[in-house]
């Protein structure tokens, strides 16, 4: 276990600890969110092969950010659409993968995030009233985090067989940037956590 994993594991502890001490978070059921990230993050530790178990962590982040942005997007069609349509699309990609880890869904997480991250920002742009700034809103720096995250793994991980087969050490550089962004995408996520307008 290197450093960067430590720090992780540190982060996704906090961001779970604060999401239960502070009341106002239980109604978007964040702890249940970093609950079930504990719990997948264990059992890889324990079960090193049994990396199926990130598809099913990436379906539930599907359907838990479909939860929580339900009550911000505007547009309640559109998100059903997509959400639905990512869920199917993250079913069936794990129904046919043969491998230990299907990349399909969670290069179509990745893109789901993007997509209501992205579909958030512009909505409050746009219907913005003049009631204060979005760095005080959570989803602002939830949605960033989001951003930040989707976009960094979907650098390292589509390219990964063909950087594997031409540049292993590359590969190895991509890992340690993806650790590090990781880290930064829950420390933003924690910001949110911390943030008093919901």
């Amino acid at each position: 276990m290197t450093t960067l994993d430590i720090i992780y594991y540190l982060i996704i502890v906090i961001n779970f600890v604060v999401s239960i001490i502070f009341v106002r978070l239980w109604k978007q059921f964040y702890f249940v969110y970093f609950f079930v990230i504990i719990v997948a993050e264990f059992l890889i530790l324990l079960f090193p092969n049994a990396q199926k178990i990130y598809n099913i962590l990436d379906i539930f982040t599907i359907i838990f950010l479909g939860f929580i942005f339900q009550k911000e997007i505007k547009n309640k069609i559109w998100l059903a659409i997509i959400s639905f349509s990512a869920i199917l699309l993250s079913i069936y990609f794990f129904s046919i993968s043969k491998t230990l880890y299907s990349i399909y869904t969670g290069v179509i997480c990745c893109l789901y995030m993007i997509i209501i991250s992205l579909t958030w920002f512009c909505e409050k742009v746009i219907n913005e009233e003049k009631n204060g700034s979005l760095l005080k809103e959570q989803l602002f720096w939830i949605s960033s985090s989001l951003l930040f995250w989707a976009v960094f793994y979907l650098f390292r991980m589509t390219p990964m067989y063909w950087i594997q087969s031409e540049d292993k050490n590359f590969l190895i550089v991509l890992k340690y940037i993806f650790q590090v962004a990781t880290n930064l995408s829950y420390i933003l996520f924690l910001i949110g956590l911390l943030s008093k307008r919901l």
